[in-house]
């Protein structure tokens, strides 16, 4: 286990701030790595005893709302965070040289020093944070996710994603993206190319990457996830997916039927223009909204789908919106209530309501899929295939017994 300092500021420390840090504190110090965005730095402290390593991240592009209520309100427009990791722990005799680092990026940014194991700022001493503070509230949110063939995955799809969001369905456009958090990209600075250039560096990666975006109201944040490619890693019977998803937040959807019916045709053009072999729009409870960002404790569901990126079958949990593309759409045809579906030129679309619908609202409407092409939910806290699902319940599924081929 590691200890942890934020240093957020409102300048971004120079790049020699490490090595200016070690002459003014007459220490012997040895940096590997980088000091910059994106960037890690392994920090060596020689002297007398063993030495001691510790990881410095960043600094990295931020916003008020990445960081702590107390470091944001200790400073005027913080901009960059810095991270400090100490392995093992922090020893007060012989770590005071890495809280005297933290202070001295957080001075020459214009900045502050907080410790999240304490949730209190460590530096400057004596400032009282200016409020920043909101009500929290519980609200319901509407997940998409789309599960795509990735061999049969678009060449541009990025672009495609983009330019139904913007023609569609405004809320589901990324704002700011990346590969790690805080999110460094911009699509107001960097535009269409550089969110497709970051979708595509994830898709090359050689281990399987993911790329993550927020969105702005009523939107709230979306992925995108490329299973290992490699052939020895891939498990038997199991289809290579790329999971695409993005968030919103439900209650435009209840109040105004365009809103939703926005959102509806969204999620079917997504599917049928990328290709999807299935996907689904899920309503979950209990996210907390406070200043305007998303997020998620015990109490909160999560999406009845694979989080896996190998295929292992369709979810067995209703969910308010489903798509079926091929193969799938002639194997469940005759299961469907044709009252609540729709043929579209690629796939079958099922809306179970036409307000958005979480699992107990559904109770019958949702129709009765083959069993032999659900994935099992491994054993977890409940035998109740209903029960909700939360971050600290939510096992793996099994593969179905038939997952028909994908790529």
């Amino acid at each position: 286990m590691s200890y942890d300092l934020l240093v957020a500021t409102r300048t971004r420390p120079a790049a020699g701030a490490l090595d200016a840090f070690a002459r003014t504190a007459g220490i012997e110090l040895r940096v590997a790595g980088g000091f910059g965005s994106g960037s890690n730095a392994l920090l060596i402290r020689a002297g007398a005893g063993a030495a001691r390593t510790i990881d410095v991240d960043g600094p990295a592009r931020i916003k008020p709302e990445d960081l702590p209520d107390d470091l944001a309100g200790a400073i005027k427009r913080p901009a960059w965070l810095i991270e400090i990791h100490l392995p093992g722990g922090f020893d007060g005799a012989t770590d005071r040289w890495t809280l005297d680092l933290a202070i001295h990026l957080a001075r020459a940014g214009d900045g502050a020093v907080f410790d999240p194991q304490a949730d209190r700022l460590v530096w400057p001493s004596g400032v009282t944070p200016r409020p920043r503070g909101a009500p929290e509230e519980r609200i319901r949110t509407v997940e998409l996710v789309w599960y795509l063939p990735a061999s049969l995955l678009p060449p541009d799809a990025a672009g495609r994603y983009l330019d139904l969001a913007a023609e569609r369905f405004s809320a589901a456009k990324p704002a700011r993206f990346g590969a790690f958090e805080p999110l460094q990209g911009s699509l107001v600075r960097d535009g269409d190319e550089g969110f497709i250039a970051a979708w595509q560096a994830q898709a090359d990666s050689e281990l399987g990457g993911t790329l993550f975006w927020s969105a702005r109201s009523p939107g709230v944040d979306g992925s995108v996830s490329f299973a290992d490619p490699r052939a020895d890693r891939r498990p038997a019977r199991l289809g290579r997916a790329v999971r695409l998803s993005t968030t919103f937040d439900a209650r435009p959807l209840h109040r105004d039927p365009r809103t939703g019916d926005a959102a509806v045709e969204f999620f079917a053009d997504v599917a049928a223009e990328l290709g999807a072999v299935y996907a689904a729009g899920c309503v979950l409870r209990d996210a907390i909204l406070r200043r305007g960002r998303i997020s998620y404790d015990s109490r909160s569901e999560v999406a009845p789908l694979p989080r896996s990126r190998w295929w292992v079958g369709l979810p067995a949990r209703p969910t308010w919106l489903a798509w079926f593309g091929d193969p799938y759409r002639a194997l469940i045809a005759d299961a469907l209530d044709g009252s609540n579906t729709t043929v579209r030129r690629s796939g079958l679309l099922v809306r179970c309501g036409e307000e958005p619908m979480d699992v107990d609202e559904l109770g019958a409407v949702f129709p009765r899929l083959p069993a032999e092409l659900l994935a099992v939910r491994r054993a977890g806290s409940t035998a109740d295939p209903l029960a909700r699902i939360t971050l600290t319940n939510g096992p793996p599924s099994e593969p179905a017994a038939i997952i028909p081929a994908i790529d």
